[in-house]
Protein backbone atom coordinates (compact mmCIF):
# COMPACT_ATOMS: atom_id res chain seq x y z
CA UNK A 1 0.00 0.00 0.00
CA UNK A 2 2.81 2.57 0.74
CA UNK A 3 4.08 1.83 -2.93
CA UNK A 4 1.06 2.45 -4.55
CA UNK A 5 0.18 5.69 -2.72
CA UNK A 6 3.92 6.90 -3.09
CA UNK A 7 3.90 6.45 -7.10
CA UNK A 8 0.60 7.57 -7.05
CA UNK A 9 1.56 10.79 -4.81
CA UNK A 10 4.06 11.20 -7.62
CA UNK A 11 1.68 11.25 -10.13
CA UNK A 12 -0.30 14.24 -8.95
CA UNK A 13 3.18 15.74 -8.45
CA UNK A 14 3.80 15.35 -12.44
CA UNK A 15 0.39 16.37 -12.79
CA UNK A 16 0.77 19.63 -10.64
CA UNK A 17 3.89 20.59 -11.66
CA UNK A 18 3.40 20.67 -15.30
CA UNK A 19 0.50 22.87 -14.92
CA UNK A 20 2.63 24.89 -12.36
CA UNK A 21 4.89 25.89 -14.74
CA UNK A 22 2.48 26.37 -17.08
CA UNK A 23 0.86 29.23 -14.67
CA UNK A 24 4.02 30.33 -13.68
CA UNK A 25 4.58 31.73 -17.10
CA UNK A 26 2.39 33.43 -17.27
CA UNK A 27 2.77 35.41 -14.81
CA UNK A 28 5.91 36.08 -15.45
CA UNK A 29 5.31 37.43 -18.78
CA UNK A 30 2.34 39.18 -17.50
CA UNK A 31 3.65 40.73 -14.31
CA UNK A 32 6.92 42.70 -13.91
CA UNK A 33 8.12 39.62 -11.71
CA UNK A 34 9.77 37.75 -14.81
CA UNK A 35 10.99 34.24 -15.32
CA UNK A 36 13.53 34.74 -12.84
CA UNK A 37 11.89 35.85 -9.47
CA UNK A 38 8.87 33.71 -10.67
CA UNK A 39 11.20 30.22 -10.31
CA UNK A 40 13.50 31.81 -7.25
CA UNK A 41 10.33 32.85 -5.01
CA UNK A 42 7.35 31.59 -5.75
CA UNK A 43 7.63 28.19 -7.85
CA UNK A 44 11.19 27.47 -5.69
CA UNK A 45 8.91 28.31 -2.38
CA UNK A 46 6.23 25.65 -3.65
CA UNK A 47 8.36 23.25 -4.54
CA UNK A 48 10.40 23.17 -1.45
CA UNK A 49 7.49 22.72 0.91
CA UNK A 50 8.02 18.87 0.91
CA UNK A 51 11.53 19.09 2.02
CA UNK A 52 10.30 21.55 4.94
CA UNK A 53 7.52 19.03 6.18
CA UNK A 54 9.81 16.29 5.59
CA UNK A 55 12.97 17.89 7.57
CA UNK A 56 11.20 18.88 10.30
CA UNK A 57 9.10 15.67 11.19
CA UNK A 58 12.32 13.80 11.04
CA UNK A 59 13.86 16.85 13.71
CA UNK A 60 10.66 15.99 15.48
CA UNK A 61 10.77 12.28 16.22
CA UNK A 62 14.72 12.02 16.69
CA UNK A 63 15.82 11.57 13.31
CA UNK A 64 17.88 14.52 12.13
CA UNK A 65 20.47 12.57 9.77
CA UNK A 66 17.40 12.15 7.64
CA UNK A 67 16.47 15.72 7.68
CA UNK A 68 20.11 16.78 6.65
CA UNK A 69 20.63 13.75 4.20
CA UNK A 70 17.27 14.98 2.99
CA UNK A 71 18.32 18.99 2.31
CA UNK A 72 21.70 18.14 1.10
CA UNK A 73 20.43 15.39 -0.67
CA UNK A 74 18.00 17.39 -2.29
CA UNK A 75 20.25 20.21 -3.25
CA UNK A 76 22.75 17.59 -5.05
CA UNK A 77 19.55 16.51 -6.95
CA UNK A 78 18.35 19.89 -7.62
CA UNK A 79 21.74 20.90 -9.36
CA UNK A 80 21.56 17.73 -11.26
CA UNK A 81 18.44 18.60 -12.67
CA UNK A 82 19.81 21.34 -14.46
CA UNK A 83 21.83 18.37 -16.20
CA UNK A 84 18.01 16.57 -16.84
CA UNK A 85 16.77 19.92 -18.16
CA UNK A 86 19.93 20.44 -20.15
CA UNK A 87 19.26 17.27 -22.33
CA UNK A 88 15.69 18.03 -22.87
CA UNK A 89 16.53 21.97 -23.96
CA UNK A 90 18.87 20.29 -26.72
CA UNK A 91 22.16 20.65 -28.10
CA UNK A 92 24.44 23.23 -26.43
CA UNK A 93 24.55 23.89 -22.54
CA UNK A 94 21.38 25.40 -20.79
CA UNK A 95 23.25 27.89 -18.73
CA UNK A 96 24.52 29.76 -22.16
CA UNK A 97 20.56 30.75 -22.19
CA UNK A 98 19.88 32.03 -18.88
CA UNK A 99 20.47 35.69 -17.22
CA UNK A 100 24.17 36.02 -15.44
CA UNK A 101 22.24 37.13 -12.42
CA UNK A 102 21.69 33.47 -11.60
CA UNK A 103 25.26 33.67 -10.43
CA UNK A 104 24.13 35.29 -7.44
CA UNK A 105 21.50 32.74 -6.00
CA UNK A 106 24.08 30.00 -6.81
CA UNK A 107 26.97 32.05 -4.97
CA UNK A 108 24.34 32.41 -1.69
CA UNK A 109 23.53 28.97 -2.02
CA UNK A 110 27.13 28.36 -2.08
CA UNK A 111 27.56 30.51 0.96
CA UNK A 112 24.56 29.40 3.19
CA UNK A 113 25.74 25.77 2.59
CA UNK A 114 29.33 26.79 3.50
CA UNK A 115 28.06 27.97 7.25
CA UNK A 116 26.10 25.00 7.63
CA UNK A 117 29.26 23.23 6.88
CA UNK A 118 30.90 25.17 9.89
CA UNK A 119 28.24 24.41 12.12
CA UNK A 120 28.01 20.71 11.78
CA UNK A 121 32.31 20.62 12.03
CA UNK A 122 32.39 23.04 14.95
CA UNK A 123 29.15 21.88 16.87
CA UNK A 124 31.05 19.11 19.25
CA UNK A 125 33.83 22.38 20.07
CA UNK A 126 31.31 23.80 22.13
CA UNK A 127 33.71 26.88 22.86
CA UNK A 128 33.15 27.42 19.14
CA UNK A 129 29.48 27.64 18.96
CA UNK A 130 27.13 29.97 21.12
CA UNK A 131 23.45 29.04 21.92
CA UNK A 132 20.31 31.07 22.42
CA UNK A 133 18.50 28.34 24.16
CA UNK A 134 18.95 25.31 22.11
CA UNK A 135 19.22 26.92 18.99
CA UNK A 136 22.53 27.36 17.30
CA UNK A 137 24.13 30.75 16.26
CA UNK A 138 24.36 29.30 13.35
CA UNK A 139 21.48 28.90 12.17
CA UNK A 140 20.76 32.49 12.59
CA UNK A 141 23.32 33.42 10.39
CA UNK A 142 21.39 31.40 8.25
CA UNK A 143 18.29 32.97 8.34
CA UNK A 144 20.23 36.52 8.22
CA UNK A 145 21.94 35.47 5.17
CA UNK A 146 19.04 33.81 3.88
CA UNK A 147 17.30 37.03 3.93
CA UNK A 148 20.20 39.26 2.43
CA UNK A 149 19.90 37.17 -0.18
CA UNK A 150 16.15 37.57 -1.34
CA UNK A 151 16.82 41.22 -0.77
CA UNK A 152 19.45 41.22 -2.69
CA UNK A 153 18.14 39.16 -5.57
CA UNK A 154 14.93 41.38 -5.86
CA UNK A 155 17.02 44.62 -6.27
CA UNK A 156 19.02 43.09 -8.74
CA UNK A 157 16.52 42.20 -10.80
CA UNK A 158 14.80 45.29 -10.53
CA UNK A 159 18.22 47.39 -11.40
CA UNK A 160 18.89 45.35 -14.22
CA UNK A 161 15.22 44.47 -15.74
CA UNK A 162 14.71 41.51 -18.58
CA UNK A 163 14.30 44.17 -21.49
CA UNK A 164 11.68 42.42 -23.17
CA UNK A 165 10.02 38.93 -21.91
CA UNK A 166 8.97 36.75 -24.23
CA UNK A 167 5.45 36.25 -24.57
CA UNK A 168 3.57 32.76 -22.89
CA UNK A 169 3.26 29.93 -25.56
CA UNK A 170 0.18 29.25 -23.62
CA UNK A 171 -1.68 32.45 -25.81
CA UNK A 172 -3.06 35.82 -25.07
CA UNK A 173 -5.33 37.15 -23.14
CA UNK A 174 -7.63 39.99 -23.69
CA UNK A 175 -7.97 40.95 -20.46
CA UNK A 176 -4.54 41.54 -18.79
CA UNK A 177 -6.19 41.67 -15.23
CA UNK A 178 -8.37 38.86 -15.35
CA UNK A 179 -5.94 36.65 -16.99
CA UNK A 180 -3.39 37.97 -14.01
CA UNK A 181 -6.53 37.15 -11.38
CA UNK A 182 -7.24 34.09 -12.94
CA UNK A 183 -3.57 32.47 -13.45
CA UNK A 184 -2.86 33.61 -9.87
CA UNK A 185 -5.46 31.42 -8.06
CA UNK A 186 -5.09 28.52 -10.72
CA UNK A 187 -1.34 28.58 -9.55
CA UNK A 188 -2.81 28.66 -5.80
CA UNK A 189 -4.72 25.39 -6.65
CA UNK A 190 -1.77 23.44 -8.35
CA UNK A 191 0.56 24.43 -5.19
CA UNK A 192 -1.96 23.11 -3.23
CA UNK A 193 -1.63 19.77 -4.78
CA UNK A 194 1.72 19.98 -4.97
CA UNK A 195 2.15 20.71 -1.13
CA UNK A 196 -0.27 17.99 -0.08
CA UNK A 197 0.89 15.19 -2.44
CA UNK A 198 4.59 16.30 -2.06
CA UNK A 199 4.69 15.89 1.73
CA UNK A 200 2.95 12.67 1.40
CA UNK A 201 5.13 11.60 -1.32
CA UNK A 202 8.25 12.19 1.75
CA UNK A 203 5.80 10.55 4.21
CA UNK A 204 6.34 7.55 2.78
CA UNK A 205 9.46 7.47 1.02
CA UNK A 206 10.36 7.69 4.96
CA UNK A 207 8.47 4.43 5.55
CA UNK A 208 10.00 2.66 2.80
CA UNK A 209 13.22 3.76 3.48
CA UNK A 210 12.85 1.86 6.70
CA UNK A 211 12.80 -1.10 5.24
CA UNK A 212 15.41 -1.10 3.28
CA UNK A 213 18.11 -1.42 6.11
CA UNK A 214 20.32 0.98 4.57
CA UNK A 215 21.98 3.96 6.60
CA UNK A 216 19.94 7.11 7.42
CA UNK A 217 22.18 9.37 5.71
CA UNK A 218 22.32 7.50 2.86
CA UNK A 219 18.45 7.10 2.43
CA UNK A 220 17.54 10.61 3.33
CA UNK A 221 20.23 12.11 0.21
CA UNK A 222 18.79 9.33 -2.04
CA UNK A 223 15.31 8.44 -1.39
CA UNK A 224 13.72 10.95 0.51
CA UNK A 225 15.45 14.01 -1.40
CA UNK A 226 14.24 12.18 -4.87
CA UNK A 227 11.26 11.96 -3.84
CA UNK A 228 11.06 15.77 -2.31
CA UNK A 229 12.75 16.75 -5.29
CA UNK A 230 10.24 15.70 -7.60
CA UNK A 231 8.19 18.90 -7.89
CA UNK A 232 11.49 20.95 -8.36
CA UNK A 233 12.30 18.48 -11.41
CA UNK A 234 8.66 18.80 -12.67
CA UNK A 235 8.06 22.03 -12.82
CA UNK A 236 11.55 22.93 -14.09
CA UNK A 237 11.30 20.41 -16.97
CA UNK A 238 7.74 21.98 -18.00
CA UNK A 239 9.37 25.04 -17.55
CA UNK A 240 12.02 24.04 -20.56
CA UNK A 241 9.43 22.30 -22.95
CA UNK A 242 7.49 26.07 -22.72
CA UNK A 243 10.96 28.30 -23.47
CA UNK A 244 10.96 29.30 -19.77
CA UNK A 245 14.48 28.53 -19.43
CA UNK A 246 15.51 31.50 -16.63
CA UNK A 247 12.15 29.96 -15.03
CA UNK A 248 13.46 26.29 -14.71
CA UNK A 249 17.09 27.20 -13.50
CA UNK A 250 15.79 29.97 -11.11
CA UNK A 251 13.18 27.04 -9.50
CA UNK A 252 16.12 24.95 -9.31
CA UNK A 253 18.58 27.53 -7.52
CA UNK A 254 15.91 29.20 -5.32
CA UNK A 255 15.17 25.74 -3.81
CA UNK A 256 18.48 25.21 -2.76
CA UNK A 257 18.69 28.86 -1.24
CA UNK A 258 15.23 27.73 0.96
CA UNK A 259 16.50 24.20 1.62
CA UNK A 260 19.56 25.35 3.70
CA UNK A 261 16.89 27.55 5.09
CA UNK A 262 14.83 24.32 6.04
CA UNK A 263 18.43 23.41 8.15
CA UNK A 264 18.09 26.42 10.15
CA UNK A 265 14.43 25.37 10.98
CA UNK A 266 15.05 22.05 11.89
CA UNK A 267 17.16 23.27 14.63
CA UNK A 268 14.41 25.39 16.15
CA UNK A 269 12.51 22.09 15.78
CA UNK A 270 15.21 20.02 17.82
CA UNK A 271 14.45 20.82 21.60
CA UNK A 272 17.16 18.61 22.80
CA UNK A 273 20.06 21.06 22.10
CA UNK A 274 21.87 22.13 18.83
CA UNK A 275 21.23 19.72 15.77
CA UNK A 276 24.65 20.26 14.17
CA UNK A 277 25.90 18.83 17.18
CA UNK A 278 24.57 15.16 16.64
CA UNK A 279 24.09 14.91 13.07
CA UNK A 280 26.63 12.26 11.30
CA UNK A 281 29.95 14.15 9.51
CA UNK A 282 29.05 11.97 6.21
CA UNK A 283 26.91 14.84 5.51
CA UNK A 284 29.90 17.08 4.34
CA UNK A 285 30.17 14.69 1.37
CA UNK A 286 27.13 15.40 0.22
CA UNK A 287 27.01 19.39 1.33
CA UNK A 288 30.75 19.40 -0.22
CA UNK A 289 29.56 17.89 -3.54
CA UNK A 290 26.83 20.59 -3.90
CA UNK A 291 29.49 23.24 -3.31
CA UNK A 292 31.29 21.74 -6.05
CA UNK A 293 28.61 21.21 -8.35
CA UNK A 294 27.48 24.70 -7.82
CA UNK A 295 30.50 25.76 -8.30
CA UNK A 296 30.51 24.28 -12.02
CA UNK A 297 26.78 26.12 -12.76
CA UNK A 298 28.91 29.77 -12.16
CA UNK A 299 31.59 28.60 -14.66
CA UNK A 300 28.75 27.55 -17.17
CA UNK A 301 26.87 30.20 -16.63
CA UNK A 302 30.08 32.40 -17.45
CA UNK A 303 31.84 30.66 -19.86
CA UNK A 304 28.11 30.13 -22.10
CA UNK A 305 29.91 27.29 -23.62
CA UNK A 306 28.42 26.35 -27.64
CA UNK A 307 29.68 22.87 -26.96
CA UNK A 308 27.79 19.65 -26.99
CA UNK A 309 28.51 16.13 -25.96
CA UNK A 310 25.62 14.12 -26.51
CA UNK A 311 22.93 17.10 -26.51
CA UNK A 312 24.53 18.05 -22.99
CA UNK A 313 26.94 21.00 -22.20
CA UNK A 314 30.23 20.12 -20.66
CA UNK A 315 28.78 21.83 -17.80
CA UNK A 316 26.01 19.42 -17.61
CA UNK A 317 28.18 16.74 -17.92
CA UNK A 318 30.70 17.42 -15.10
CA UNK A 319 27.39 18.52 -12.90
CA UNK A 320 26.19 14.46 -13.84
CA UNK A 321 29.24 12.78 -13.25
CA UNK A 322 29.65 14.52 -9.92
CA UNK A 323 26.75 13.70 -8.69
CA UNK A 324 26.86 9.72 -9.66
CA UNK A 325 30.04 9.51 -8.07
CA UNK A 326 28.39 10.98 -4.85
CA UNK A 327 25.91 8.87 -5.04
CA UNK A 328 28.59 5.08 -5.22
CA UNK A 329 31.00 6.92 -2.21
CA UNK A 330 27.70 7.43 -0.01
CA UNK A 331 26.34 3.93 -1.24
CA UNK A 332 30.09 2.24 -0.41
CA UNK A 333 30.25 4.05 3.06
CA UNK A 334 26.82 2.99 3.78
CA UNK A 335 26.57 -0.52 3.37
Amino acid sequence: MEYFIFFFSALVVVLAGTRLASYGDILATHTSLGHTLVGVILIATVTSLPEISSSVSASLIGSPDLAFGNVYGSNAFNIMIIAIADIVQGPGSLLRMVRESHILSTIFGIILTIISIMAIIMAPYQMFEATIGWISSFSFFIIITYIMAMILMVRYENKFPVPFEQPSKLGNHTNKRYLVMETAVKFVIMAILIIVAGIQLSLNADIIAENTGLGQTFIGSLLIAGATSLPELVASIAAIRIGAYDMAVGNVLGSNLLNIMVIAITDLSYFPGSVYAVVSQQHLLTALTTILLSGIVVIGLFYRSKRSIMTMGWDSVLILSGYLMMLYILFKTSV
